[in-house]
């Protein structure tokens, strides 16, 4: 599909209110995202917008700045998750209005700590690490925020471990990540 047809099908879906973010989160997909965000809330013309997620996550500098804009948003944003869900994808998944954080039954979550690649020489380096800390900060509070584990220790215990964590939907549901687990249609 040409990239103009993707714009267009976007374009269509966001005078909805609908919001699809597919595909890692980078500036370019986070620009387009709080556009439509501010844009609605400017507008006025719709009551409530649903961002459908499916995205293994990326740059956690643009994850909260969509997270950001959800929680200044007017108007409440739903979220749901469909195919993958996964680190900062997660966290923009969980940011959604408390009990419309719907996922479908063979999502795939993924939750972990932070995580960084980083070069420079020794200066930087260490100039670097107050950033990392309070990145990871930023993420162990929003988990906090947005989910039903109560402390830092269990969160550490849980989601955040030394290792990948990966999670059913019924598990996500568990945790507060999540709040329906969409139930699979059969055909007739």
């Amino acid at each position: 599909m040409a990239k103009e047809d993707i714009k267009r099908e976007d374009k269509a879906l966001a005078q909805y209110g609908i919001i699809y973010l597919s595909g890692d989160i980078d500036t370019a997909s986070a620009e387009t995202i709080c556009k439509e965000i501010i844009e609605h809330n400017i507008k006025g013309d719709v009551s409530q917008m649903q961002m459908i997620i499916n995205s293994p996550g990326g740059s956690c500098t643009a994850g909260f700045s969509i997270i950001d804009i959800m929680e200044w948003s007017r108007i409440p944003i739903y979220t749901t998750g469909l195919g993958m869900i996964a680190s900062m994808g997660l966290m923009v998944f969980m940011t959604g209005e408390k009990e419309h954080r719907v996922i479908t039954p063979r999502t795939s979550i993924l939750s972990h700590r932070y995580t960084a690649v980083t070069h420079g020489n020794h200066s930087q380096l260490i100039a670097g690490r107050k950033e990392e800390d309070m990145m990871h900060e930023r993420g162990v509070q929003h988990y906090l925020t947005y989910s039903n584990v109560k402390d830092r220790a269990e969160l550490e215990n849980s989601l955040l471990r030394d290792v990948d964590t990966w999670l059913t939907p019924e598990e996500a549901v568990k945790y507060g990540l999540a709040d329906i687990v969409e139930p699979a249609r059969k055909k007739a």
